[in-house]
């Protein structure tokens, strides 16, 4: 009587060890390729919106408009029955409404490997209202809108005596920033950066905010004055002029 065929145990066990090896060495390779695919896209969003900021610019004088600090586009978030559209003069607004004319959609303020921003829950939002939050994955330099050691408004082609060392908007939790506890650099009085985001910040739930900053990883995409678009890696700012933001000579202390 002939055996029939098939696998014993012993072998089927070795093809099972086999193909867990595999994956164990394919899945690192396909997650690095995954998030090299999320970085060329934010890059080309990036890129996109840094071109917006020019056409801006170009048409009135070099100045930038008002930047609400919020992230939200509309108020769909009070389910209302007819939606609203955010404007420059709502404070939860994001700054990014007022590029929408020189874009398609809104689909260039996402960065794809965005997790979390700032959903303000010291307002009682939080994070079950991450959703309304999609599309404002960058923090803008603060500086460009208003310059506080000039105390002036800033002029993107008059005021930066270095445009390629100046940051325009970053990948951040924040949606603006201040230049204080919530860059790259380090303010006055700390002796590391982001004070403000580590270890959950003043607001104690957002452990994982600087890494939200650093989010491809470990690198932050970066677009700066002069157009071009670069990655940051994750610092603790020792390594980051203050100029970087304010576009000053100096990097006098606050």
């Amino acid at each position: 009587m002939k055996r029939k065929a098939g696998f014993t145990l012993i072998e089927l066990l070795v093809v099972i060890a086999v193909i867990a090896l595999l994956m164990s060495v394919l899945l690192p390779a396909l997650g690095r390729a995954r998030e090299q695919g999320r970085q060329t896209v934010c890059t080309a969003h990036s890129n996109s919106l840094a071109m917006c900021f020019r056409l801006y610019a170009e048409d009135y004088d070099g100045y930038l408009p008002p930047a609400p600090n919020n992230g939200l586009w509309d108020n769909a978030w009070e389910q209302p029955v007819i939606l609203k559209k955010y404007d420059l003069t709502d404070n939860k607004a994001y700054w990014g409404i007022a590029y929408e004319p020189y874009t398609k959609s809104n689909e260039i303020f996402h960065c794809p490997s965005h997790i979390r921003v700032d959903d303000w829950p010291e307002d009682g939002w939080g994070y079950p209202y991450q959703h309304f939050f999609e599309y404002c994955s960058y923090g803008l330099n603060g500086y460009l809108v208003w310059n506080s050691d000039k105390g002036r408004h800033f002029n993107l082609f008059n005021d930066p005596k270095r445009p390629a060392e100046m940051i325009m908007f970053q990948d951040h939790i924040e949606q603006k920033l201040e230049v204080r506890s919530d860059s790259f650099t380090i303010s006055a009085g700390a002796d590391i950066n982001l004070t403000q985001w580590r270890n959950g910040g003043t607001l104690g739930d957002f452990p994982n905010a600087v890494d939200e900053c650093f989010r491809h990883g470990g690198k932050s995409t970066t677009a700066w004055l002069d157009g071009h678009v670069g990655q940051i890696r994750k610092t603790t700012g020792h390594d980051v002029p203050r100029r970087w933001y304010t576009g000053l000579d100096t990097n006098d202390e606050w």
